[in-house]
């Protein structure tokens, strides 16, 4: 038994070993969608502002979707495709003897390389193992390599951890700052003509009889975008976090966050000499940035849920009330110090709401993201300081054909949005923005369908248009009567179109094909457009 072990094992390390990379794979993205499809149906309910979706749900998800007589035989297919992946996660079925799995005896996991389950402990291990070749205009390859594995000790306590070396040569973007791309933390390599980085997530969790307490480094969205999300989105890098998911009923859900982020901003008395010249001679700190947020989900009637939450962005040091779940973090931070706002935080408030099939097969949805704003000058041209975003979107599923799906959404960020007087307070973190990642003074349409012409492919055509305008100084942003309009010091305007199409040799194991062609409107620059082929594989994230 030992044997069969290292050999398992040996084939991950092999595996890994082979350095290769695609871009654009979101973690569940597949299943969520699938699951998103069968909500908007009416075939189950779901909160699933949050994500990533906790696995056992999904699997809870899928096993209500097995019972039912009324999906179509492409439906009942996706359900058995997508569930062979989150049986690993039933934990309430009985394993009468210990037991491996590993290709070539009992694959009853689907796609992964080794996985051991008995009554108290099972684990499941995979490499992952990617790669992109961008082949028209701007010419780029993406490599990586590295491993996965997942496992629960009891029925309570889950654990979860990844890791991803990444290599990119041509014309790769190190910058990430103005496009959709996930931000990364940069590692120093000895040739200027590569890009070098990691990705690391890890997940301790710990269920309760109705929510679960985590803990780890992992990235958070709070929304249903499709191209971003105002309230919270993937673009900065992962992050250490505390997290509790409370359920007390089936119509309201709690959710709490703590997260440590990267300020970005040297902390000059905590700075201190090395005593020699290596690498400057100093060693450098940062200041210590924080992120608190929490919020409710209420399901009003079926397919109706509304939430509403507040977040703030503190620095400096570790403070209680925001480690209360239940604080009110602005009353507390207006409490501190009265009205001296420089010794302050950051803070935020959020709401939005989900319709589905209220209107038959179509999910409606919308999120609003206020910085700052005075409610009693909000129509007062001269006074108001409406520094806020909104997200409105909607969608429509079986279209003509089954599983054809017709979506639009509508973002804006209006100017100053994320943005602080206090530079360490920024809703950034590695100096990425935890909202949107087009920033404030900022739109954005977009619009596009999908279709599934089978269980293992999808294919997807969409169209956007978006316009980035300018910041200005903190100092007008604060003191400028009245404020600035939307689309103020015009940056650019541009239009993109896209073909994407996939292919799921298993449930984590895909092959894909992206086309895009962008055009730079004549707005402030001459016109010009540039296309865009990639073709790439990837065994992914579970």
């Amino acid at each position: 038994m030992l044997t069969k072990i290292k050999i398992s094992f040996f084939t991950i390390a092999l595996l890994a070993s082979l350095g290769l990379f695609a871009q654009n794979y979101a973690h569940q993205q597949n299943v969520v969608e699938f699951l998103n499809r069968m909500a908007q149906k009416g075939n189950i309910e779901i909160f699933d502002l949050v994500k990533p979706l906790e696995r056992s749900k999904v699997y809870s998800l899928l096993t209500q979707l097995q019972s039912q007589q009324k999906l179509s035989s492409l439906e009942k297919k996706e359900v058995e495709f997508y569930i062979q992946l989150y049986t690993f996660d039933d934990l309430q079925s009985t394993v009468t003897a210990p037991g491996f799995s590993y290709p070539g005896h009992l694959p009853k996991y689907g796609a992964p390389v080794f996985a051991y389950v008995d009554k108290d402990f099972r684990v499941m291990a995979d490499p992952q193992i990617e790669i992109t070749k961008s082949v028209y205009d701007k010419k780029s390859t993406l490599l990586s390599s590295g491993f996965q594995l997942m496992g629960y000790a009891g029925k309570r306590l889950g654990f979860a951890i990844d890791y991803r070396d990444v290599n990119e040569t041509g014309a790769y973007d190190s910058l990430r700052q103005d496009n959709i791309l996930p931000g990364i933390n940069r590692k120093q390599t000895t040739s200027n003509n590569l890009l070098n980085y990691a990705q690391f997530n890890a997940t301790l969790h710990y269920k309760l009889n109705k929510g679960m307490v985590s803990v780890g480094q992992d990235q958070h969205v709070i929304g249903y975008g499709k191209m971003g999300d105002i309230v919270l989105s993937n673009k900065a890098p992962s992050y250490p976090f505390v997290k509790l998911m409370y359920e007390p009923t089936r119509w309201l859900q709690f959710n709490y966050m703590h997260a440590w982020l990267q300020s970005g901003v040297l902390d000059s008395t905590q700075t201190y000499s090395l005593g020699n010249t290596v690498y400057g001679g100093k060693r450098q700190q940062y200041i210590p940035k924080f992120l608190a947020t929490h919020f409710v989900q209420i399901k009003i009637m079926k397919g109706l849920v509304v939430n509403a939450g507040e977040s703030i962005v503190y620095t400096d040091k570790l403070e209680l009330p925001y480690l209360i779940p239940i604080s009110f973090f602005k009353a507390f931070d207006n409490s501190k110090f009265g009205d001296n706002i420089s010794s302050g935080a950051n803070g935020q408030i959020f709401m939005g709401f989900s319709s589905r099939n209220q209107l038959p097969k179509t999910h409606l949805y919308g999120q609003v993201f206020i910085d700052e704003i005075r409610v009693g000058s909000i129509f007062n041209e001269s006074k108001s300081r409406n520094q806020w975003a909104y997200q409105l979107g909607a969608s429509i599923t079986d279209v003509y054909f089954p599983s054809l799906t017709l979506s639009a959404e509508y973002t804006r960020i209006n100017p100053f949005v994320y943005r602080n007087f206090i530079p360490a307070q920024n809703y950034l973190s590695a100096n990425y923005s935890l909202g949107d990642w087009m920033g404030a003074n900022a739109d954005r349409l977009y619009i596009g369908a999908s279709y599934k012409p089978n269980v293992k492919t999808g294919i997807k055509a969409y169209y956007v248009n978006q316009f980035k305008g300018g910041q200005r100084s903190v100092e007008y942003q604060y003191f400028a009567e009245p404020q600035p309009s939307f689309g103020i010091d015009p940056l650019y305007k541009n239009s993109q179109m896209g073909l994407e199409a996939y292919y799921q040799l298993y449930n984590n194991v895909s092959f894909k094909f992206i086309h895009s062609r962008t055009a730079q409107l004549p707005y402030l620059q001459k016109g010009s457009s540039y296309s865009t082929t990639s073709l790439g594989f990837c065994w992914s994230a579970f």
